[in-house]
């Protein structure tokens, strides 16, 4: 069967704020060489995306020097948990899944959180599936850092625990498989959830099908 992606996804054209801008334009924008007049639209949401990802970069690393390795690590664990549980929970909520999502409600929430994080996220766009699995493959992590890849074991810390956070919330969702990722030091992420066989479909519109990228 092929894999499906939401209609949204064929949506033309495709323009997000803040992702084209130029590397001139980043490096001046992060070292904070823009006069307040001359600050857009397209400057302020790469700004706070990469303000979030500046912020778990320097959190587990004065965790690191003050509590050591293991307890950053345990931290990051706990916050993806956190995380990961309470966001999946209110999409299953919102498509009236609360009792068992499937891939599709899987497929809406990883394309919803990659969206709305800023322009690196995106690469994550679109999650596909079919009757068993939901796949998102991504170049980009906002919580990986190309600055800072020591920290990566926290980054697969939060990411650990993250899912396991949407397992605690998810009763048809069966297990994780990371085949790559950013943090480990491949070129690029890709994750699969796969869903008990026996769990109940969602009732609601339907994906497009897509090819497989």
């Amino acid at each position: 069967m092929p894999m499906k992606r939401e209609d949204y996804a064929d949506a033309v054209p495709f323009h997000y704020p803040g992702a084209s801008l130029s590397p001139a334009r980043r490096e001046q924008l992060d070292n904070l060489r823009v006069p307040i007049r001359e600050i857009t639209s397209d400057d302020l949401v790469y700004v706070m995306s990469k303000q979030i990802e500046n912020n778990f970069q320097n959190i587990y690393s004065v965790i690191e020097e003050l509590a050591g390795e293991s307890q950053a690590k345990e931290i990051a664990y706990q916050v993806g948990l956190r995380y990961g549980g309470a966001g999946y929970r209110k999409v299953l909520e919102a498509n009236d899944a609360v009792d068992g999502g499937s891939p599709r409600t899987m497929a809406l929430y990883q394309d919803l959180v990659h969206y709305i994080r800023g322009p690196k996220h995106i690469s994550a766009l679109f999650a596909e599936y079919d009757e068993e699995r939901c796949i998102v493959r991504r170049r980009e992590c906002l919580y990986y850092s190309e600055d800072v890849p020591s920290n990566g074991k926290y980054t697969g810390e939060f990411e650990r625990g993250a899912c396991d956070g949407y397992a605690s919330v998810d009763a048809n969702l069966e297990r994780t498989e990371v085949l790559t990722c950013r943090w480990r030091g491949d070129s690029n992420c890709e994750m699969h959830w796969v869903f008990r066989p026996n769990h109940v479909a969602d009732e609601g519109q339907a994906g497009s099908e897509g090819p497989t990228t």
